[in-house]
């Protein structure tokens, strides 16, 4: 039998991990923005971030070399010993330089800033991502809150009416099946508990192993920003864009690159014309010109083409998913406020009843089924309206990340 000192001893041993809760951990809490900091300190994609940093790095470097590609050594020896063998000697050494061909530099420095550009925006929408799992995981930690707290006060309230019918039973005003009833409802809302506490601790798990944080925020509730439509600065449509802008800049580069780099030797000859001849030296040098023609060059430029119309296309799937979730938030901030007002309305309504229904449970106008239906019926409108008060704040956070705004 379930007696007050077990619930005493239970709630002082539970008392802990409630505190934690309300204080965040040892501490002072952190901000929201702290949170969603850490997140994207340990998030693993990350580690992209940091090598398109190094792409563009070496993009850039690229662009600012005198030279289109790598030099090239190259050497050269001929003679007569298989054949006149007069004494016939030629020796021949250099470097090839790939050049710039007219516009590829600039096309080339244009394409490490479009990069450069991709890199932070797709840092901003990393960060917004990071912000959106953030956001979610403190929602449902609360939720998973809320539904202990109510499971706590069902449990009590299922242990005070166990006590009243325990007494009522003694001095016979009651059947002992009452008690029995009035008991296994005790132990229901006890195992109600118990799953309620661990639902709570599985959801800060998962809020801990995602920031690395022990504490939740304190101040969760956000307020909704000042916007009628999907913003044009959204981080993931900038971090589209930049990939549109990127491929038309390799497209570019292309283009201008034509059908390979021209190529200047730089270099000394060496000869002579008999083994009693003296060696003459020259300077020697030579521009080869690739002739690209659309043959060989046509496949290259219209993969590129291809790479731009398809970063064009998803630019624009996106910004249409972009913006039904926009409105699709919106209107769930509306209709979450909306439902709220109804539910305590109704809870209003359900308290009353209840108080009521254990009027006539002590006066006998009603048997214990008939107060626990009632009881069941006020609890789910209580639930509700605490349900409703955290999705609406919920429904904000929402909103702000479908508008690409951060805490």
């Amino acid at each position: 039998m379930i007696t007050r000192h077990y619930v005493a001893a239970l709630v002082l041993a539970l008392a802990p991990d409630m505190a934690a809760w309300a204080q965040g951990g040892a501490g002072p809490p952190p901000t929201l923005r702290e949170a969603v900091q850490a997140a994207y300190e340990r998030n693993p994609r990350r580690q992209e971030i940091q090598a398109r940093e190094a792409e563009v790095r070496a993009l850039r470097d690229r662009a600012g070399s005198l030279i289109a590609d790598s030099p090239v050594l190259e050497g050269g020896y001929r003679t007569d010993r298989v054949g006149s063998g007069d004494g016939y000697r030629q020796w021949e050494a250099g470097v090839v330089l790939p050049l710039w061909r007219p516009g590829q530099r600039d096309a080339a420095q244009t394409l490490a800033t479009r990069a450069d550009d991709g890199v932070e925006a797709g840092r901003a929408a990393l960060m917004l991502r990071v912000a959106g799992e953030v956001r979610e995981r403190i929602w449902a930690a609360a939720l998973m809150k809320n539904n202990l707290d109510l499971a706590r006060q069902e449990w009590e309230t299922a242990l005070a009416l166990e006590g009243d019918v325990r007494r009522r039973v003694e001095l016979g005003e009651l059947a002992k099946t009452d008690l029995m009833l009035a008991q296994d409802a005790t132990l229901t809302k006890h195992r109600a508990h118990l799953r309620a506490q661990v639902d709570l601790d599985n959801a800060l798990q998962r809020y801990r192993a995602f920031t690395g944080l022990q504490r939740l925020p304190r101040r969760r509730g956000e307020t909704p920003v000042a916007l009628d439509a999907l913003p044009q600065d959204h981080p993931r449509l900038r971090e589209a864009a930049a990939q549109v802008q990127r491929a038309g800049a390799e497209a570019k580069l292309l283009r201008r690159a034509g059908g390979g780099a021209p190529e200047l030797f730089v270099g000394s000859d060496n000869e002579r014309d008999d083994s009693q001849g003296d060696y003459s030296n020259r300077l020697a040098l030579s521009l080869r010109l690739p002739i690209g023609t659309a043959t060989h060059t046509g496949p290259v430029r219209a993969a590129a083409q291809r790479a731009r119309a398809r970063a064009r296309a998803r630019y624009e799937g996106l910004r249409r998913d972009l913006a039904v979730a926009f409105d699709q938030a919106a209107r769930e901030v509306v209709s979450a406020r909306q439902e709220l007002d109804v539910a305590q309305r109704q809870n209003a309504i359900a308290q009353e009843n209840l108080r009521l229904a254990r009027v006539a449970f002590d006066v006998g106008e009603t048997d214990l089924v008939g107060l626990f239906r009632v009881q069941r019926l006020a609890f789910a409108a209580l639930r509700r309206v605490k349900e409703l008060r955290i999705m609406r704040q919920r429904s904000i956070a929402r909103f702000n990340q479908a508008a690409g705004r951060l805490p």
